[in-house]
């Protein structure tokens, strides 16, 4: 091809005056160079040593090393043999440290070209032992040398991944422990934050849940905690749950929860597409001496722990609940009140018994005992307290543990009350007869300071039940005193 282009000797020809063909040429390796030149550029930006492989005959060349002392025996290894497979064998053989044979199948040659064929970069984490014994954790990165049906190379870069997590810790003696912190937290938990104390700023170590305004991927970029927190809230949070959250939440509560305690841990509800969901925050202290280090913050979706924890609750509940009335049964509420008694603290035991009661069953039918007896529990649960114990006996018994009652005249009015509702008990099929529903009644007190013996109370005053027998109607007795009807 003859050239109309006029060459003068000492002058520069602008590459624009080439021929057509020429620049065209020109021009498409100069694409290649420099989307190869902008891939080794992006990597070289972390990864501190970078090789570029042929893609046929796997020879390999270091295209640039920072000269650490962490890379200086992966640069000799790669000088000595110029074979990528043979390298990165002997360099994992001597330097992995952890699940070596399973990094030995993830780097192999075939296994690259597989998965970065279509232009992925992909990485190998490992930890990696230094000669003086220490370890720490690194990474292989592996992209192809410009496009994927172009690239008749690729790259093969390392990191330091330690030395990453130290931008944003100041004291290397805390930073296996954040690492492992941060592996732990991200078994479970979504999204991953490091604040500083000292700024209120916040980066993004871990985000793979919810991505609130504003944010974005992670890496270095600083955020505002509070303003993060406030759009977080405003945005996701249920909102009876708001008004709570941003207390819970704010960055001087977490500041001070820090100075108390080493882990602050609480649970909320989040509306997602108009369904409610349970989630948990979890604040840490990277070093619980130094809060200075920072402070990591993790949130998670618990939506399945807390229906596990509402099946708990629910079987609890039925375990302690008399089926019939619905309140304690005698197994529960007996180790309730023992539990009290043994912490010293006082209260009146007292305990019910309805009178005549096979009469009203033998008379009116089983069916209208069932009645009296939840009749007679509700009236029991309502007007006591809903601090005091009130439980079932059994059969046509009641008992009830009211806290802080320790004076006859005290305990005696809150009886009477039960008194006057169960006469005023509506049963339809007793409302024709002349029968009336009574019952008998035992109380015993104890010092509130004391520990008390529950068998030697229930003994009291169960006694004033069967004095109480004798009296017509309704009836209260205490223990070493006078009969109050």
């Amino acid at each position: 091809m003859q050239s109309d282009l006029i060459f003068k000797p000492d002058e520069l020809v602008d590459p624009s005056n080439y021929p057509k063909e020429q620049r065209e040429v020109i021009d498409e390796l100069n694409k290649k160079i420099n989307l190869c030149m902008g891939i080794i550029t992006a990597l070289g930006k972390e990864y501190h040593t970078i090789w570029i492989v042929d893609r046929k005959d796997l020879t390999m060349r270091l295209y640039g090393s920072t000269g650490e002392h962490a890379t200086r025996g992966a640069v000799g290894l790669g000088q000595r043999s110029d074979n990528y497979d043979d390298a990165i064998t002997e360099y994992i053989d001597t330097y992995v440290a952890d699940r070596a044979e399973s990094v030995q199948r993830e780097v192999k040659s075939e296994v690259v070209l597989e998965n970065i064929k279509n232009g992925e970069l992909y990485t190998v984490d490992y930890m990696r032992m230094a000669d003086d014994g220490s370890i720490t954790y690194h990474q292989m990165a592996f992209a192809l040398a410009g496009e994927p049906d172009e690239a008749d190379k690729f790259i093969l870069a390392f990191r330091d991944i330690d030395k990453s997590m130290r931008k944003h810790i100041s004291d290397k003696l805390y930073l296996r422990e954040q690492l492992d912190i941060v592996a732990a937290l991200s078994r479970d938990y979504y999204n991953i934050f490091k604040i500083d104390i000292n700024t209120g700023t916040v980066v993004i170590l871990k985000l793979d849940g919810y991505v609130t305004k504003g944010m974005e991927k992670p890496g270095e970029k600083k955020y505002s905690y509070d303003v993060l927190c406030r759009q977080y809230i405003t945005d996701r949070v249920y909102s009876e749950d708001q008004p709570a959250m941003f207390k819970a939440m704010c960055f001087e509560t977490i500041c001070a929860k820090m100075r108390e305690q080493e882990e602050y841990v609480s649970s909320y509800r989040v509306i997602d597409k108009g369904e409610i969901h349970y989630y948990q925050f979890t604040y840490l202290p990277v070093n619980p001496q130094n809060l200075s280090q920072g402070i990591l913050a993790a949130f998670k979706n618990v939506d399945d722990i807390v229906r596990s924890a509402k099946e708990r609750e629910a079987l609890a509940i039925l375990a302690e609940t008399d089926i019939m009335t619905g309140i304690l049964n005698r197994g529960s509420g007996e180790s309730k009140v023992k539990e009290a008694l043994a912490n010293g603290r006082g209260g009146m035991l007292c305990i019910l018994d309805i009178d005549d009661f096979k009469y009203t069953n033998d008379t009116f039918g089983h069916d209208v005992g069932d009645k009296v007896i939840r009749g007679i529990a509700d009236i029991i649960s309502n007007e006591f307290r809903e601090r005091d114990i009130v439980f079932r006996l059994g059969g046509d018994e009641y008992a009830v543990f009211a806290f802080g009652i320790n004076d006859e005249s005290a305990g005696c009015a809150m009886i009477q009350r039960i008194f006057s509702k169960i006469k005023e008990l509506g049963i339809p099929e007793l409302a024709e007869s002349e029968y009336e529903i009574s019952v008998s009644a035992g109380a015993a007190l104890t010092e509130t300071g004391e520990k008390a013996d529950f068998e030697e109370l229930y003994k009291k005053a169960d006694s004033g039940v069967y004095r109480c027998k004798e009296v017509q109607g309704c009836a209260v007795a205490f223990f070493d005193s006078g009969l109050f009807s």
